[in-house]
């Protein structure tokens, strides 16, 4: 071949490559202009169990997976569950005996991911209350029925050799804003409550007489939740929810003062040392690095609302967990990538 020739392949040769990249970039272009995908997530209660949705929100994660997610706060999580089902939003973060209850009562509901295994709870208690003895005769408020404070009430009364109902009363009062304030008003003189707003009890003059953390109780208090007809009609959306989720709980272990900020700002306090207690409990304790369901919490779930309803005890677990997107998520790298790229060790 002349040497015009070779010129001529080298100059087609290059003409290729530079027509692909200006298309490759429009392309890029394109992919970036593309609208987010609207979604509506709601939860079940405001405190640092549910506060990943918001420093994903904050962190700009749910965008970076094509995500505009709007977060609807509903009080409990027999609520929640009521929002999932009715439409009102997509994908809800709420309890398992929440989601167990609505399952029981043939609802299409199905956990696709746990955030929280423990309970975080103190047992804040007013005065003259010192030991669990003198709850007798007392009212204990919670969020509502069924849910995860509901299963803490009732652990925690009968382990002390008391009869829920009958020895200490369990009342429905709303959110960790109206238990707080239920206890301040001697509505109640006990209540669940999680970070800040046990470090806020403290600070009023009351006392943890239980602390839940320390005690050997797997419970699923905080889970993604929507409906197996969601799932399976757009199951892509689902993959990228918690996938910004995800990479959410890797930003927020890694990123304290980025974090802390946003939870003052969502749950409007300046109280550092409240702040710093949520941070550590969740950050260091509480919340995986994966998102895998715990089916033993589940199965502890079972046995609270077997109590009121008989056809918990013939429920299995697993009809109401579906952990194939984590899995999904660490078979294609995901969850490497999120180790890489985010440190631990050093807080940014």
């Amino acid at each position: 071949m002349d040497r015009s020739g070779t010129k001529k392949i080298i100059g087609t040769i290059l003409w290729t490559f530079m027509l692909g990249s200006v298309l490759l970039a429009r392309l890029s272009v394109l992919e970036a202009q593309a609208p987010l995908k609207k979604m509506t997530a709601g939860i079940s209660t405001l405190g640092g169990s549910t506060a990943i949705i918001y420093v994903t929100q904050k962190a700009g994660l749910f965008e970076r997976y094509g995500l505009d997610v709007q977060i609807v706060y509903f009080g409990s999580g027999a609520i929640a569950a009521s929002g999932l089902l009715s439409g009102e939003a997509k994908i809800t973060l709420m309890s398992a005996s929440s989601t167990l209850a609505a399952a029981i009562g043939g609802a299409d509901v199905v956990q696709i991911g746990g955030l929280v295994h423990k309970l975080a709870y103190g047992l804040m208690v007013a005065s003259p209350i010192t030991s669990f003895q003198d709850l007798k005769g007392h009212s204990v408020g919670i969020a509502g029925f069924g849910g995860a404070s509901d299963f803490a009430a009732n652990y925690i009364i009968r382990k002390e050799g008391l009869a829920p109902g009958k020895d200490v009363l369990i009342l429905s009062v709303g959110g960790q804003p109206e238990r707080l304030s239920a206890l301040s008003s001697g509505k109640v003189k006990a209540v669940l409550l999680e970070p800040p707003f046990t470090g806020r009890a403290e600070k009023l003059g009351f006392r943890k007489l239980v602390n839940f953390p320390s005690l050997d109780l797997e419970f699923p208090t905080m889970g993604l939740v929507t409906t197996r007809s969601s799932l399976k009609a757009d199951r892509k959306t689902y993959l990228d929810f918690l996938k910004a989720i995800t990479e959410g709980i890797h930003f927020f272990k890694s990123h304290k003062k980025e974090s802390t900020g946003i939870l003052a700002s969502i749950l409007k306090t300046e109280d550092r040392d409240a702040l710093e207690e949520m941070y550590l409990l969740y950050a260091r304790h509480l919340m995986p690095e994966v998102p895998y369901s715990s089916i033993k919490g589940m199965q502890n779930a079972l046995e609270l609302l077997a109590l009121r309803n008989p056809k918990a005890k013939s429920k299995d677990p697993m009809d109401t967990v579906d952990d194939s997107l984590v899995k999904e998520m660490e078979g294609e790298g995901f969850i490497t990538y999120l180790r890489k790229t985010y440190s631990f060790g050093e807080q940014k």
